[in-house]
């Protein structure tokens, strides 16, 4: 647009001449030079103008450092004092080491607690898994109940209970190995509750009995109902049947079947406990079945699955041939109860590999739950002041300068946590609603120390197989499983689709 006054061009003027469409709002008029000034030509080679007192020191950014997502804010745990022990440095393994040796059995005073002891008649190549997978011991309480008379041969049902951590579950898989592995045509049935469970003992089932063949008699040797399409060898099968699941596996093609008590929805495929069992009766092969092992039998008084399991063992109970039913629980009050109504025997175990210590946390110091306890809950109860301190506390927790840990219980949960990460040792936290339980994952993870390269490779094979799955990757899970924190909450799919808890190292 010309000026025929040869006036200076206003900003307006200016941007009309422009080649692209522009709207306008408001404005007022300036000079051409102030424009000019305000707003240099651009160089069609631009250049970073680096400051004198940081040019030896100024390096570009990488396109590499530009693409990656900002790393997110590191936390330091709060430091842990006390006088009831000393706090471990990182890399201090002594009392790790101590503390394992200790829990670990020995044979070399009892030779029955050796797995590869004639009297427990298990084959050469099960006790190698077994010393493969670390179990080349077993505990004094474990011996003396597998040696419990009939129960190696099947002849006696068994009802006992034992302290998490205690290894109760080793007896039961020690009976039913033995029951399959004795004979060609014998199936077993391994009831759980949840599928998380099912699909780690199924992982884990595998693992011993690989390698292991059966009874050399071969399948072309049993009847034409007793064979299976999928059978080609002697070799154990171990399949799990859970909501879910794809499987196509039939009663007639495993050895043992590791199932729920039921399925998880009304539109779950999957064969589980009572189905199965029910399959078994219409197809005549029943005879099959020598074992059924009920796990968390105190979940009988369940008011959901409770009566599945009532019924299941009153269904066991009421066959002709004889099966052997293995029940087990870490908090069954009645145990004799249950055995007289199983007719079997019992055993009670109060063992504790390591034994369990139990403190209360309050304002940023630890307590001796033995001589705290009381004075808290009456506190609770009655609001009376807290003025009167109870007993001397036993460590203190350092206060945290950061906003996030201001609270003291958020402070605590994190340093312990921490401070038995660097120890060698894992942690379990639970937590009061699924909100709070992905928070404190999220804070912990932020305060974990550094891993080395192998480790970090491990875990980032389990957030791969996480996102292959078809529920995708949760968006927390993927920042706290690099450094080593998972978090687990009802209805959670993918740790139920996926590696257990403990590939999480």
């Amino acid at each position: 647009m010309a000026n025929n006054n040869n006036a200076p061009l206003t900003s307006i003027e200016i941007l009309q001449q422009q080649d692209h469409g522009i709207s306008f709002t408001s404005s007022f008029k300036r000079p051409f030079k102030q424009i000019s000034a305000a707003n240099p030509p651009m160089d069609s080679n631009p250049r970073v103008i680096i400051p004198p007192s940081t040019k030896n020191s100024y390096q570009l950014p990488s396109s590499r450092s530009r693409l990656a997502s900002p790393e997110p804010r590191r936390l330091t745990a709060s430091k842990i004092y006390g006088t009831h022990y000393e706090l471990l440095e990182p890399g201090d393994e002594t009392a790790c080491s101590r503390k394992q040796a200790l829990s670990q059995p020995s044979s070399s005073l009892n030779p029955l607690l050796a797995l590869s002891h004639s009297r427990y008649g298990l084959p050469e190549s099960l006790v190698k898994n077994f010393a493969s997978m670390g179990i080349q011991h077993i505990y004094p309480w474990q011996s003396s109940c597998l040696l419990g008379r009939g129960l190696l041969t099947g002849e006696k049902n068994l009802v006992y209970t034992a302290p998490t951590g205690g290894g109760k579950s080793l007896v039961a898989d020690v009976l039913m190995l033995k029951r399959i592995l004795g004979s060609p045509r014998t199936k077993a049935i391994l009831v759980l509750p949840y599928v998380a469970l099912v699909q780690e003992k199924v992982n884990w089932l595998r693992r011993a009995v690989e390698g292991v063949e059966r009874d050399p008699q071969l399948p072309s040797q049993l009847p034409d109902s007793k064979r299976s399409k999928w059978r080609t060898s002697t070799s154990v099968r171990v399949v799990g049947f859970f909501g879910g699941s794809k499987t196509r596996a039939s009663w007639a093609d495993v050895d043992i079947a590791v199932c729920t008590y039921e399925k998880a929805h009304e539109n779950c495929f999957g064969i589980y406990a009572n189905m199965l069992v029910n399959t078994a009766i219409e197809q005549c092969t029943i005879d099959d079945l020598g074992m059924v092992v009920l796990d968390e039998l105190h979940m009988i008084d369940d008011d959901h699955r409770g009566y599945l399991m009532e019924l299941l063992a009153t269904k066991i109970l009421s066959l002709e041939q004889r099966v052997q039913i293995v029940g087990m629980s870490a908090t069954l009050p009645n145990t004799q109860l249950l055995a007289k109504w199983l007719d079997s025997k019992y055993y009670e175990s109060k063992y504790k590999p390591i034994p369990i210590k139990e403190y209360l946390v309050f304002d940023n110091s630890i307590y001796p739950s033995s001589t705290s306890s009381a004075f808290f809950r009456a506190a609770s109860q009655s609001c009376v002041s807290l003025s009167s301190q109870p007993s001397a506390p036993v460590r203190t927790i350092q206060a945290s300068l950061h906003t996030e840990l201001r609270q003291p219980v958020t402070n605590a949960v994190v340093a312990l946590a921490v401070e038995t990460a660097r120890q060698g040792y894992g942690a379990l936290i639970f937590c009061g609603s699924r909100q709070a339980c992905q928070a404190t994952a999220h804070l912990v993870s932020l305060a974990m120390p550094e891993c080395d390269d192998g480790i970090l490779e491990k875990r980032q094979d389990i957030i791969h197989d996480l996102r292959s799955l078809p529920v995708g990757l949760d968006e927390v899970l993927g920042q706290t499983i690099p450094r080593g924190v998972a978090f687990h909450r009802k209805n959670f799919l993918p740790l139920h689709s996926t590696s257990g808890p403990r590939d999480m190292k």
